[in-house]
């Protein structure tokens, strides 16, 4: 889904019948500075939306990084952990 869409609507219509397949807005990642808590906390809020759905995270535009590719490092590594947390 794209990031203009009303999560909170699309999970209820969706539930469990198809992947939510969530592709967040990439500007987080290319920011004047890397704020690795805000991407997490839009992470978590957007799980929080599609909580019972069955969720992929696709980050599709990786080339806007601010010549800092450690954000791709990062940017996976949370949201592993913010996804690890929503599993349960």
């Amino acid at each position: 889904m794209s990031p203009w869409n009303d999560f909170e609507r699309a999970a209820a219509k969706i539930g469990t019948d198809y992947v939510f397949s969530f592709k967040p807005n990439p500007a987080i990642l290319a920011e004047d500075r890397w704020r690795p808590e805000r991407a997490r906390q839009y992470l978590r809020q957007t799980l929080e939306k599609a909580r019972g759905c069955v969720v992929e995270i696709i980050m599709k535009d990786i080339s806007a990084v601010r010549n800092d590719p450690r954000r791709l490092w990062e940017w996976s590594r949370l949201a592993v952990e913010v996804a690890q947390e929503f599993a349960s």
